[in-house]
């Protein structure tokens, strides 16, 4: 088991990453929280395959309350929020209370949200059991739900006690799913190092097969990247926006396909989307635009932005919590771990990028 730290004035806390390191939640859960009345928010998908095993790891207590939540996007709603609230309410729960987090992105940020409001504020744990979750949404305290069919538009930053990334409930995910997180997997190799681009760029059949030896790798790297970025800037005022890249065209996607395409393709389409504005506009290279481009290439989705109208998904954008004076902002690449920060580009040069994803994924 790995342990990694994210660094924040007055609520830092450990990340856990491993094969099996459930097996320790008891010992960390004792180590790191103070309250023994647990609220459990787990995916209905999770609990299929893994309720036994999870039941087993957190273990008895005087006071444990299991809440099953419908996966999907269309779960981080007002209407679930609620029913989270009942579900407290009606059970007693107090301050003195731990709200724990059992599934992926979803499952994190609603429960993440309904912890930093309810009684303003309980402990939260988070457990995640998606690719996506693992290296990402897991770790920095975004939680958020949705609103008339925009993304994360309500919400909070609020810090989990611990994260625990126990890499064997990958196994049961879905293959859909996890290539799904392979989206958010792919941003890191953008944003940081050269190397980490390379080792997923010719690692790539083996992260589709699951390798347990380059996965475990891969996730440590993107975990800690995570945890180092949030460190440095928890509330997304500077160096936080890198983690942003594929955001702006992902997120549009996303909401106006009514969340049908799920969320880590939508990166991966915003992420080529901005490496052709960033082409467009003059800050990244023909060369370079073409090489960074070989890695989105070798994956296939049945699914593509190709059938949406390009005014929906700049409307979606206009709304888009990175922008500012009106303006529509952008993190764009200038090369790996070259990250330009706050770009505005124009409505011409925006479709040119749209069109050109359009093209691309048609093969």
């Amino acid at each position: 088991m790995k342990k990694i730290n994210v660094e924040l004035d007055g609520s830092s806390y450990p990340v856990f990453a491993g094969r099996l390191v459930l097996h320790q939640l008891k010992q960390q859960l004792k180590k790191y929280t103070r309250f023994k009345n647990y609220f459990v928010i787990i995916d209905r998908n999770v609990a299929k395959h893994h309720f036994k095993s999870i039941k087993k790891a957190i273990g008895r207590h005087k006071k444990i309350v299991y809440y099953e939540l419908k996966p999907g996007e269309n779960s981080k709603s007002h209407e679930q929020l609620r029913k989270i609230y009942e579900s407290l309410m009606n059970n007693n729960f107090g301050r003195d209370s731990l709200v724990i987090a059992v599934g992926g992105g979803v499952t994190g940020d609603l429960a993440g949200y309904s912890a930093a409001t309810y009684m303003r504020g309980l402990q939260l744990v988070h457990i995640p059991t998606t690719l996506l979750s693992a290296v990402d949404s897991s770790i920095g305290g975004k939680t958020a739900i949705n609103m008339n069919g925009y993304k994360n538009i309500i919400g909070a930053f609020y810090q989990p006690d611990m994260v625990m990334i126990d890499t064997e409930f990958l196994k049961t995910l879905p293959q859909k799913e996890f290539i799904s997180g392979l989206g958010e997997v792919i941003k890191y190799a953008y944003i940081s190092s050269p190397g980490l681009y390379d080792l997923i760029n010719k690692n790539f059949s083996r992260i589709l097969d699951r390798d347990e030896k380059i996965l475990d790798e891969i996730i440590l790297k993107c975990a800690a990247i995570k945890a180092g970025v949030v460190s440095n800037d928890e509330r997304e005022e500077g160096l936080r926006k890198i983690l942003n890249f594929g955001h702006t065209f992902g997120h549009a996607i996303e909401t106006a396909s009514g969340f049908k395409i799920r969320h880590g393709e939508c990166i991966l389409y915003g992420i080529v989307a901005e490496l052709y504005l960033s082409n467009k506009i003059g800050v990244l290279s023909r060369k370079k635009l073409i090489k960074y481009l070989e890695l989105p290439g070798k994956f296939k989705f049945k699914n593509n932005p190709g059938n949406l109208d390009f005014d929906v998904v700049y409307g979606k954008m206009e709304l888009d919590k990175k922008n500012k004076n009106g303006k529509i902002n952008f993190v764009l690449l200038s090369d790996l771990g070259k990250i330009l920060l706050d770009i505005e580009a124009g409505k011409r040069d925006i479709l040119y990028a749209f069109e050109r994803t359009r093209k691309f994924f048609v093969r």
